[in-house]
Order: structure tokens, then C-alpha cells, then sequence
């Protein structure tokens, strides 16, 4: 997710459509329909449509559906394309187990171990959340809250807990694309801020603010069933002609 938390996006040399739509824009489109609800788990991603919608060639479409299933955002099924994933609740509730179980321990090592370093870039990185915030940019949060969580991992030292942890914050980043109120926070900064401050003061309470902020993420979550039939997708994304 590429990580979906953790990737950047490409540079404008990606290649470019006739019509000046380059891959790396259908993929925010496709992306962003799927945060905001306009795309619900199990919707059929007809490829023949979204070439016409965005005036790409299926050599460039495959390759954007390719790397959202490398992102875990859509399954790619032999001879009937592709569709928007759907996490089961089984899985959203042992990803969230297993997060706490790993962060608990990340925020263990930087009560001891945090560095003025590895606080301004926890800071820095809120400030990033909180302008997202301001600008209701739902996508961005969403990215934003995934990598603060990496930071902290990073800022562990553990390359193997890093490693693990992104595999867990993709995951946990489509679970709570898919499955979270509309209107919900996807991981509010003022968490992370707290979290922040707590680890600055190196004080054991900050493993208790994980915890609580992983708990109340997955509350957030609305793990139900959503039927992906009869959308449209012309009308999600607007007949771009």
C-alpha cells in the first residue's frame, strides 16, 4: 500500500492519456471513490468502462487495477476482472488484535528510547494531519494517520515490527475506507497529539493512549454486510468525453 498509507504518489512522468489523464489520476480517482462510499466493497471494476470514462488504453488501465490489488484496495479475479475488495469482519477484528498487540510493544521501546529527533518528526507529521483535517481532505487523513503509526515503528528501530506494521496499516487503512461511518474521523490528530506529548514526557501512559486510539478507530467501523450491485460507474466518476 505500495502500501495504501505509505505510498507517495508518482511523479508527473507517469505516462499520459491523449486527453492529459495520466495513470497516477486514475488511480487517485478510483482510490478516492472507494474512501468516500461512492464504491462499496464488491463493486465489478468494468475494465472496457473505465477506459472510457477516463480515455485510457487497457495496457494503462490493467496496469492501475494492478497496482491497486498490490494495494489490497481491489481483487483481481481470473476471467472476471476485477472488483473492490471486501475485508471480512473476521479479518478486520485480527488486524486490529494484532496492532495492538505490536504497537503496544513500539510505544514501550520510545517511553525508553525517543529521541528530540524522533519528537519533531512525530510533530511535524501531526501538524501535516491537522492541515489535512482543515481541508477535508479525507484521502490525505486517511494516508497521513497510517504513517504516523509508521513513524512510530521507525522511530523503534525494529525492522522487523516495521515491516509487519505496514502490512497491518494497509490492511487496517482499506478495512477502514470500506467500513467506517461516513462522517467518521479515520484517526484524529488529536490522538496522535496526545500520543506525541505522552511519548515526549516518556511517561507509560502513553501505552494506555494506543491502546485506547486503536479501540476506538475499530469502533468507529460499521462491520456490516454492503451489497456492491448496480453501481453505475459512469456516475461515480463522470463520463469524461
Amino acid at each position: 500500500m505500495a502500501h495504501l498509507t505509505s505510498g507517495t504518489r508518482p511523479g508527473r512522468s507517469s505516462r499520459v492519456a491523449k486527453d492529459g489523464i495520466d495513470t497516477a489520476q486514475v488511480h487517485e480517482a478510483i482510490w478516492s471513490a472507494i474512501v468516500d462510499h461512492s464504491l462499496p466493497p464488491e463493486t465489478r471494476l468494468v475494465e472496457s468502462e473505465l477506459c472510457e470514462i477516463f480515455g485510457v488504453g487497457r495496457t494503462r488501465m490493467r496496469q492501475v487495477l494492478q497496482r491497486l490489488a498490490h494495494e489490497r484496495v481491489v481483487t483481481l479475479m481470473r476471467n472476471r476482472g476485477a472488483m473492490v475488495s471486501k475485508p471480512s469482519v473476521r479479518e478486520a477484528r485480527e488486524v486490529f488484535a494484532a496492532r495492538r498487540i505490536i504497537e503496544t510493544s513500539i510505544v514501550e521501546t520510545l517511553i525508553k528510547a525517543a529521541t528530540r529527533k524522533d519528537i519533531k518528526r512525530l510533530q511535524d507529521h501531526v501538524a501535516r494531519e491537522q492541515d489535512a483535517w482543515h481541508g477535508n481532505d479525507r484521502r490525505a487523513i486517511l494516508k497521513l494517520s497510517g504513517e504516523f503509526h509508521l513513524l512510530l515503528a521507525e522511530a523503534a528501530d525494529n525492522s522487523i515490527l516495521l515491516e509487519v506494521l505496514r502490512d497491518l496499516v494497509s490492511r487496517s487503512s482499506l478495512i477502514i475506507a470500506v467500513y467506517q461511518s461516513p462522517g467518521a474521523s479515520p484517526c484524529p490528530p488529536d490522538a496522535h497529539r496526545e500520543l506525541t506529548v505522552t511519548l515526549e514526557r516518556h511517561e507509560r501512559g502513553a501505552i494506555k493512549l494506543m491502546v485506547q486510539h486503536l479501540d476506538h478507530v475499530f469502533a468507529d467501523l460499521m462491520l456490516e454486510e454492503r451489497n456492491g450491485g448496480g453501481i453505475d460507474l459512469k456516475t461515480v466518476f463522470g463520463a469524461r468525453q
